[in-house]
């Protein structure tokens, strides 16, 4: 059997929906359909999500396997911490073994990035808005985005910083695009803005 399901790049499934399988039956049991236990939710974040996105196991069709490797990535929200996500990632995982014979497990932690909210009234938020609503005849939606990007190390470092993006679609897959009359405005609100700010 060879499950099919679209690949989405850093953007998670539709709520409801699950990341790899396409029942989704284990994730969804443990995680309700990829998303995490609410602690650390925000208005605009929401909560943080989970997705196996490399799973490794098996020798031939007709044998169980004795052991697999999944892969994790466990996004995080502000609130939530690389221990809060292991402690809650072993708890799921204590369930498994208490209700699933000879079931045993080894939880490894890997990369660990902090989560970025930007700050509404930031003046570097309040400056590009101003400029974007100048170049766009409407103030832009103000959202957020699940995945991680190097504005968190900027904002750790002290460094005023947000997201603003053109329009287009297809992050990190082969049909990515951008709407090149997008970032010809994009470049005029970014120049503005570093002018101003």
């Amino acid at each position: 059997m060879r499950p099919r399901h679209r690949r989405t790049g850093d953007h998670p499934p539709a709520p409801g929906r699950p990341g790899l399988t396409p029942d989704g039956s284990s994730q969804q049991r443990s995680f309700g359909s990829g998303q995490a236990p609410r602690r650390g939710a925000g208005p605009l974040l929401g909560t943080g999500t989970v997705h196996a996105s490399v799973i490794h196991g098996g020798e031939d069709p007709p044998t169980y396997p004795a052991h697999c490797r999944i892969t994790l990535e466990r996004r995080t929200v502000p609130g939530e911490s690389a221990d809060t996500v292991q402690a809650e990632l072993t708890a799921v995982l204590d369930r498994a073994a208490a209700a699933v014979h000879d079931f045993r497990y080894r939880l490894t932690r890997g990369l660990h990035r902090e989560p970025f909210e930007a700050d509404p009234d930031a003046p570097i938020v309040r400056t590009l808005t101003h400029h974007a609503e100048q170049a766009l005849g409407h103030r832009p939606a103000v959202r957020a985005e699940p995945y991680w990007t190097d504005c968190a190390l900027l904002d750790r470092a002290g460094i005023p910083c947000l997201l603003f993006d053109v329009d287009g679609a297809g992050a990190h897959v082969a049909t990515e695009y951008v709407d090149l009359a997008s970032l010809d405005r994009l470049t005029d609100i970014l120049t503005a803005t570093i002018a101003d700010f």
